[in-house]
């Protein structure tokens, strides 16, 4: 994922990473500003991670956001359409 996709996402991602990430702190999350090099350095410093880690660790997240995402704009259409048709 680039980085100016991270950045259009990057409210609820943040989120996202505080819940999961419980060692992070918003402050840490916020200077990072959304760009995925930022957020490497932070876990590179904070965890002790090479960067080859601290990138994979990245896309582990982000891909698990995405179909947690996904999964919930699914269900949310399913509804909808059962309501539209007076189920």
């Amino acid at each position: 994922m680039n980085d100016h996709i991270a950045e259009g996402r990057w409210k609820r991602i943040r989120g996202s990473a505080r819940e999961q990430r419980g060692k992070l702190t918003g402050n840490e999350l916020e200077r990072t500003e959304g760009k995925l090099e930022k957020l490497a350095g932070v876990l590179q410093e904070k965890y002790g991670y090479a960067r080859e880690r601290a990138d994979e660790k990245i896309e582990r997240r982000l891909k698990e956001f995405d179909r947690k995402h996904i999964a919930q704009a699914e269900r949310a259409n399913r509804m909808n359409k059962r309501q539209s048709i007076g189920w």
